[in-house]
């Protein structure tokens, strides 16, 4: 019997069959804990630990130490084998060496999960990897879900488990909320759990998954999400492994609209690199990752702050309507340079009708120096009349005319930040203030408080973000797969034999299984088929040279365009061969490739490639020769339907691609979102492809035919 197959026991008069939770159920929301290491020394990780349960789990708990009698005042078992009966949770701080013989234990005892805390695992090197792997193995042979090893333990405040040592025994609990952090570094997680309770974030979950050797980010967000205390998800990582889970989380997050904020580690090379060595993580791109998010509503940060203020403005759980925002500052500066931030970020200002401003006017002394159009700026003028400040506030919390608030205050205006609170809890809409420091009187109202203009606006947006443009979770036959088609495309690559690429009449015949329009061309062996061929297309005609070793054929002179006549291809075809000769004398030359000459208006690339971490990826971008000079892509992962293709074209150069006068219109966004689709299919159906290129993709009428294509298979 598995671990997931335990029952709890039944509840005493019931009749009911007992509910059955799963092990990680048993691991993250424990009814029962031992924990193998316990001390009684509080300067210790084993004492914090402990300290740290002690005071907040109302269940059985269960110091094991293999000579103390008791810990803290319980009685401690000299080994886990000790106990008499399962718990949900064993947490361990034990040396590495000793962890195996502690799983064994605990999967012998039928516990739900154990927290690893200990290091010496996979982020020392190969010795500690055998180890990791040990303990992995007996894990899952058994059912026992792992967190860590090398993990800073986790927070369940609303399960009142405090089974880390982020935060010191010490200090107070926090405040118990909707807000979820999952954080694969330990150490930092702990930085960031302290700057979160600082400003004013409540945290109700705190999880650090270390080296990941069973359960890692994505299977904790995929896990919390689902939790009905969660409202807004946090994430710190330096790697995703398990994507599809990932995803999974993200998708379920958008039906339940929690949004997700991921601060991602390790974006660049040398970042890669230190991630490595801290946790065994492997990176992929960091340009894919953000592609990703983006698909699937993922909030993506860059900085510890922002990561901290978006949790702040989504803990509260409002949304907008619009992207008006309204300002309110006794600065004239602070209100500039929040209407400055604001158009960066994508919300308007707008002015605030006649009647509004001649109201808020009449509130001011006279004579009056400020202004009430928006940014609404009473000076320190407007101050002086008691009571003044209060109206304004309420006057510009009755206003329709903005859909998001910011204010301005110092932390010592106690009457400001009561009409702002007043404000607040008096009006659904999202509302943020820009103060001199945080304050007890904002925190406890949870009115998002921030300390710099950029935040309160980024935040802001955000919202907007959140409620405005979320994409809708993928429906059910978003891509259909096709098993008979499948086995076509792969009836086509096995002719590659034990060549690692497709020539371009090879690879657009696959294209054609997938529905994507190439040009009508024929293969010819030599030059006098190729002459045939051309005579038979009896229209101008691209020649180019066949070769697997050739990849780039224009490069070495492979390629001829606009001819018409058999003596203009015969001349053309004796001229690649001369050149070829010369510029890649070993290339085994298969043949020619006579196409017609396909009209484009635009010219458009579509791409494959495989992320280490998520897999294929489909890529459109501006094709031809300006594919390298305008290096600017749309990326998505499959599947996903016409309408997520539909989308990234209009996302290109910023929506010019579709929007300028002589850009695409919307049958032909429609024929090359075709061909974006088709390759989406082609990466899910033939996993051999490890990148693909069509390029060009020439669009002209509302038509989208692949002129060029590059087939790269992987190896065997």
């Amino acid at each position: 019997m598995t671990i997931d197959t335990l029952a709890d026991a039944p509840i005493a008069g019931s009749g009911a069959a007992p509910a059955r939770r799963s092990a990680l159920e048993r691991l993250l929301s424990p009814r029962s804990i031992a924990m193998v290491g316990a001390s009684n020394n509080p300067n210790g990780l084993g004492g914090m630990v402990f300290a740290n349960l002690k005071r907040s789990f109302k269940g059985p708990l269960h110091p094991v130490h293999p000579s103390d009698p008791e810990v803290m005042g319980l009685p401690a078992h000299r080994a886990l084998s000790a106990l008499s009966e399962p718990v949900d949770l064993a947490v361990i701080a034990v040396p590495a060496l000793a962890t195996p013989e502690v799983i064994a234990q605990a999967a012998a005892l039928g516990c739900g999960g154990a927290a690893v805390l200990s290091a010496g695992f996979a982020e020392i090197g190969d010795e500690g990897a055998a180890l990791q792997a040990q303990i992995t193995a007996a894990a899952r042979t058994s059912g026992l879900r792992l967190m860590g090893p090398n993990c800073i333990g986790f927070m369940n405040l609303h399960g009142g488990v405090m089974a880390n040592f982020a935060l010191n025994p010490a200090q107070p609990l926090p405040r118990a909320g909707g807000v979820a952090l999952v954080s694969q570094s330990g150490g930092f997680g702990s930085y960031i759990t302290t700057m979160a309770i600082r400003a004013g974030l409540r945290l109700g979950w705190f999880v650090s998954t270390g080296n990941e050797a069973d359960c890692n980010v994505a299977t904790i967000l995929r896990h919390l999400v689902e939790q009905p205390e969660v409202s807004v998800l946090l994430a710190c990582a330096e790697t995703l492994r398990d994507p599809d889970v990932f995803v999974e989380a993200a998708v379920r997050a958008l039906e339940l609209d929690k949004p997700i904020v991921l601060l991602k580690m390790g974006r660049s090379p040398e970042a890669a690199r230190a991630a490595l060595s801290h946790t065994g993580s492997i990176a992929g791109s960091a340009e894919v990752l953000d592609a990703v998010c983006a698909q699937y509503g993922v909030h993506i940060v860059h900085t510890m702050q922002q990561l901290l203020d978006l949790g702040l403005i989504f803990q509260d759980g409002r949304r907008v309507r619009g992207r008006r925002l309204g300002i309110l500052t006794t600065s004239g500066g602070a209100g500039v340079l929040l209407a400055d931030d604001a158009g960066q970020a994508g919300l308007t200002v707008p002015e605030l009708p006649a009647e509004e401003q001649a109201a808020l006017r009449a509130l001011m002394p006279t004579p009056f120096y400020g202004n009430v159009a928006n940014p609404v700026d009473t000076t320190a003028q407007g101050l002086a009349r008691p009571g003044a400040v209060t109206d304004v506030v309420a006057a510009m919390g009755q206003s329709r005319a903005f859909d998001l608030m910011a204010a301005v205050a110092w932390a010592e205006a106690s009457s400001l930040i009561a009409a702002y609170i007043a404000t607040y809890q008096g009006d659904e809409r999202p509302f943020a203030v820009l103060s001199t420091d945080y304050t007890e009187a904002l925190q406890d109202a949870g009115l998002p408080t921030y300390l710099d203009p950029r935040g309160v606006v980024q935040a802001l947006a955000a919202v907007a973000r959140q409620s405005l443009d979320r994409p809708s979770p993928p429906g059910a036959g978003t891509i259909q797969l096709d098993a008979a088609r499948a086995a076509r495309a792969r009836a086509i690559i096995a002719e590659a034999g034990e060549e690692r690429v497709l020539m371009e009449h090879q690879g657009k015949r696959l294209l054609a299984e997938y529905g994507v329009r190439v040009t009508d061309e024929r293969f010819a062996a030599d030059v006098e088929a190729a002459v045939a061929a051309a005579v038979e297309l009896d229209r101008p005609v691209a020649v180019k040279i066949m070769s697997p070793q050739i990849l780039h054929k224009s490069d070495v002179g492979g390629v001829r365009l606009g001819l018409r006549g058999a003596d203009a291809v015969r001349s053309a075809c004796q001229a690649m061969l001369a050149d070829v000769a010369e510029r890649a004398p070993s290339a085994h030359i298969a043949g020619f490739l006579v196409q017609e000459m396909a009209p484009a208006r635009v010219e458009m690339s579509c791409g494959l490639r495989r992320d280490p971490v998520f897999g294929p990826m489909v890529a459109v971008s501006v094709g031809g020769v300006l594919i390298e000079v305008i290096a600017e892509a749309a990326l998505l992962r499959p599947p996903f339907g016409l309408a997520e293709a539909r989308k990234a074209i209009s996302g290109l150069l910023q929506g010019r691609l579709v929007t300028a006068r002589r850009g695409l219109d919307e049958t032909e966004c429609d024929a090359l979102a075709r061909v974006m689709v088709a390759l989406g299919q082609l990466a899910l159906e033939a996993p051999e492809i490890e990148e693909a290129d069509v390029n060009p993709v020439r669009i002209a009428d509302g038509v989208a035919i692949g002129a060029d294509a590059l087939f790269a298979l992987s190896k065997p």
